[in-house]
Parts: structure tokens; sequence; C-alpha cells
């Protein structure tokens, strides 16, 4: 089988899943982040900012190692050089990742929520962005253009760096990758950018109508900006990470919540055709009830950090493609014996109907996240028994 073919087969294979179809085995993602350099000998800071080429010899050494369908990510998630010309914080790349000094996510006042429901491009425009970005705000009009242009310079040779590294992993490897976009819920943009977490739970419970509306208009917000500037729909998912949701009392959630999120499926997974990915943070269980509210069959996958999956997975199996399940601590500390009790385990209670894909709990980040030798072991355990 050449490479496109094997592309295509291991495509398929998501795209059976995505559309509620039994594939001919359980798709195998592996939730790895840079964990992958550290494991490969690759240098992060030369594949990030020097060489492209060093991404792809960190996925072809971990590909040719561990059985897998797709690529969840490159980790090279940072534009650095445009973040540092606007001068907000300092990115700093080297071996052991991506560290930021100084940024802050809290960038208004609650008072402010009146303006940012108003007009979020306006507020955006004229408030936050210079308040956030010194470059910007100390420049006179003429040098502001200037920084502007240059950083919009700077995120387009960072799009085509990856790219070059994406193309490769793809044709190369037969390695489809993951996601094609990233966006956010309009709560979890208040929560790590504009509030911070301490200024959003204190809103939560003093100011909820007007994060509420602000949530309501920045919404329509992000969502446009999205269509605006998104691919068309194809075979990939577009990734929003969930981080405000489990931090909520149930009762919260249903109100400043889940309707977004409903909406969200709503418009991407069911009326665009978009596959989407959502990182569900922290344990969902006290929250199973109030998910039976969204829609059913949705190309939505769901990705569990804790929970009982197979309890997930019998409530709300009709709304969200179950994903996850293999412990990160087990890969770390498990002998292979306990790895692959573990994926027959998940094999057994996840499988059967389809609608499951298997993948670790967590994302594999460092060295200490589980050894190569063991993220094979469960691994190769489900390319071989977790055919139907």
């Amino acid at each position: 089988m050449d490479m496109k073919q094997l592309y295509e087969q291991r495509l398929a294979r998501f795209d059976d899943v995505m559309n509620r179809r039994i594939p001919d085995r359980v798709p195998i993602i592996p939730n790895m982040g840079t964990w992958m350099y550290f494991v490969s000998g690759v240098s992060i800071r030369r594949a990030f900012l020097e060489d492209p080429n060093e991404i792809f010899n960190a996925a072809k050494y971990v590909a040719d190692r561990v059985p897998m369908d797709v690529l969840m990510s490159t980790s090279n998630t940072i534009p650095v050089a445009m973040a540092n010309r606007l001068g907000e914080g300092a990115y700093v790349v080297n071996d052991n990742g991506v560290q930021i000094k100084g940024s802050s996510g809290h960038l208004m006042e609650p008072q402010e929520y009146p303006l940012l429901q108003q007009d979020p491009l306006r507020f955006f425009a004229n408030v936050l962005i210079p308040r956030k970005f010194p470059a910007i705000r100390e420049a006179d009009p003429e040098k502001k253009v200037e920084i502007i242009k240059q950083a919009y310079k700077d995120f387009t040779e960072y799009c085509a760096y990856n790219a070059k590294a994406d193309q490769r992993i793809e044709t190369e490897l037969g390695l489809p990758l993951f996601c094609c976009g990233t966006n956010f819920l309009s709560p979890d943009v208040v929560l790590d950018y504009l509030r911070d977490f301490v200024g959003i739970s204190l809103d939560v419970r003093r100011h909820s109508a007007d994060l509420l509306a602000a949530c309501e208009s920045l919404y329509d917000f992000i969502l446009n900006m999205f269509f605006e500037t998104a691919t068309p729909p194809n075979r990939k998912t577009i990734f929003s990470p969930l981080h405000l949701p489990t931090y909520l009392r149930p009762k919260d959630f249903a109100k400043l919540y889940l309707p977004f999120m409903k909406r969200y499926i709503e418009e991407l997974a069911v009326k665009r055709g978009y596959s989407v990915y959502f990182f569900m943070e922290n344990n969902w269980m006290p929250y199973l009830d109030l998910l039976e509210a969204l829609p059913q069959n949705a190309k939505f996958v769901g990705l569990f950090e804790t929970g009982d999956l197979a309890e997930i997975k019998r409530r709300l199996g009709d709304r969200i493609i179950v994903m996850g399940g293999m412990p990160v601590s087990l890969l770390s500390f498990g002998t292979r014996e306990q790895i692959i009790d573990k994926a027959k385990e998940l094999l057994d209670t996840l499988a059967p109907g389809g609608g499951y894909i298997f993948s670790t709990d967590k994302t594999l980040l460092t060295p200490g996240d589980g050894t190569i030798e063991n993220v094979a072991a469960a691994c190769e355990y489900v390319a071989v028994h977790g055919k139907y």
C-alpha cells in the first residue's frame, strides 16, 4: 500500500466514526503534544523556529514505532515572532518547550461588559488591543500601521512554516493531521483572555447578567470571524478547548455555558457540516443530565480527561463520540501487562456499536508522561484487537 492509499484508509476510518458509521476498527489517535520531540531527541527550539523538517523528523520517529491513524498535533501552536513583536509578555522557545513570561488574562474590568456587549469589534480594536500590546499602545498612528503589517507578515510566515511540516507528514508518512483549525466558545474567551480565572469566578456570582449578555454578543462576533477565515468543512476537526465548564456549578453551567455549547454544535457540526472536537477538561460526570440537551448524531467528538467513559457513552453516545480512556499515569508507571489489560478493558466497554476513538486521557507533554514502549504497546493492542 502506498502512502496516499494509507492516508485515505486512515482518514476514512476516522471519517466513519465522525459520521456515525462503524469503521473497520477502532481509530487510534494518541493525544501527543511536545512529548514526541523529547522521545525522538529532536530539539523543540530548532523544530519550532529554525527548520520545519525537524517537526517532520519527530513525527516520523514516533509514527515508525507507534501505530496511529491520525496525528493529534505538531504542538507548534504559538506564533512567537508575532507575539514578541507586539510586546505583550515574552515568549521564549527552548528545548523544554515554550515559556510565556509577563502575559496576563486579566485585560478588562466587569464594568466594561456593556461596552463589550454593545460592539465587540470596536471594543477589541480601540480598547483591548492597545491595552494588551504595548508596541501598539505607545506608537504613533503611522508606526502602529507598520507594526500591524509586520505582525501580519510574521503570522503568515508562521503558517507557511507549519504547512511545510504538515505537508510532509501527510504525504510521506500517510498520516492525517487531526485538526484544520481552532475556535473558542465565548465564555472561554472571557476566561482565557479578558477576565482570568479569579475575575470570571467573581462575575458568575456578582455580574452574571452582564457576563451572559457580553457572551451573547461575543459568540456572534467569534463565529462570524471564524466563518470569514476558516477553510470549508473537510474530513478534519475544528478544535475547541473547554476550560470554564467544570469550574461552574451545574446550575451556572446550564445558564452561562450550555446554551453556547449547544448552539455551537448545532451551527458547526449539524448545519454546516464541520467535525467538532472538544477537549473536555476535568470531570464532566456532574453535567451528564444537562448534556442530554445537546443535538443527537452530530459530528462531535469529546476527549474526556476523567470520569466513567462507559457511563458517558451509555447515556450520551448518541450525542458525543467518546475519545480517550488510556491513563497517562499508567503509560508512565505501568507494566506492559497492565497497559494491555487496560486497552482490552477499553475495547470491551467502549468499542461495541462504534462511536469510540482510542486515545490517552491527557496530553503527552513531557518525557515523564509515558515511555514510547508503553505507548506503542497500548496502540499495538488496539490495532490488532480493535477490529469490528
